[in-house]
């Protein structure tokens, strides 16, 4: 079921299934901002990552001596939640442990994932609940895919990247299996624009580790139309698109794919959370639209 959420300005629908970002469009223009979904290229457009994100070691982990196996990026991303609509234009998407999760996940949680529409702005909060009786452990993150390029006559070489401020910014390496190596090479050197082009995900993703930045845009070279990305302190951020698709999708992530050398134990796993029993961990971040030049919509 597709659920809805509107201000003066935007117009958001959120699948049901997978708690899914599936439109963000304004309504003063009707420019769609996010990627519309093709099964041919991809068929998902914004999917919730939790409780791992990228992929696992020969797609398994061990915890408390047992081993499990799990899907790339976890299994909210096609669970049932529940929803609940709050009085402030807010949408609640809730799902807990299972039967079937624990088969892979032996952990007792709740997750939330909170959507509030408010003028030019949809913001996000992830609230993860440990229900169990120890610590719980856990990554998450977002996987937006924004349109790129959104207008007739535009490339995909028109449209940037842009970091709130200079810093030189390294991507890890990809390996052909989606794990992660140690090697790491610069995407900016003393900067913070990233031109488009495809020639940078011929390896895969571009995978930002401990940057020290929480805000990334979305910008053209064509038109004054943007997108902003503002964060709460995820450390890692992935970048990320098909060679030839029409979309750039823009990743904050708590949490990392597995490096090559990993030993597959899930408390060793390099950027997991680790959250006390009966506790709540809450992360925020917002998308701004903007179609002026220096003011709102």
């Amino acid at each position: 079921m597709i659920h809805s959420l509107q201000s003066d300005i935007l117009y958001a629908e959120i699948n049901e299934k997978g708690a899914e970002l599936s439109r963000l469009c304004s309504k003063k223009t009707n420019t769609e901002y996010l990627w519309h979904g093709d099964p041919k290229i991809w068929a998902q457009q914004a999917p919730v990552l939790f409780p791992i994100v990228g992929r696992l070691k020969d797609g398994k982990y061990s915890y408390a001596g047992k081993s499990y196996q799990m899907p790339p990026h976890g299994f909210a991303s096609s669970a049932p939640f529940s929803v609940e609509r709050t009085v402030d234009n807010s949408l609640i998407f809730s799902y807990s442990d299972t039967k079937e999760t624990r088969a892979i996940y032996p952990f007792a949680f709740t997750f939330n994932v909170i959507f509030t529409l408010k003028w030019n702005v949809i913001e996000t909060i992830y609230e993860v609940e440990n229900k169990s009786a120890g610590p719980m452990y856990f990554s998450f993150g977002s996987h937006e895919a924004y349109s790129c390029p959104r207008f007739e006559g535009e490339r995909f070489d028109d449209y940037y990247l842009e970091f709130d401020y200079d810093n030189t910014y390294q991507s890890h390496m990809v390996s052909p299996n989606g794990l992660l190596t140690n090697e790491a090479y610069p995407v900016i050197e003393s900067g913070r624009k990233i031109p488009l082009s495809y020639d940078l995900f011929k390896n895969d993703s571009l995978v930002f580790v401990d940057i020290p930045s929480g805000k990334i845009a979305l910008g053209s070279n064509k038109s004054a139309h943007r997108v902003e990305i503002e964060y709460d302190d995820a450390p890692n951020l992935v970048l990320w698109t098909k060679p030839g698709a029409p979309y750039i999708c823009i990743e904050p992530w708590h949490g990392l794919p597995d490096f090559e050398d990993s030993d597959g134990q899930l408390t060793n796993k390099q950027g997991i959370i680790s959250l006390e029993k009966g506790t709540a961990f809450s992360w925020r971040h917002t998308v701004s639209i903007y179609e002026k030049q220096g003011e709102k919509l």
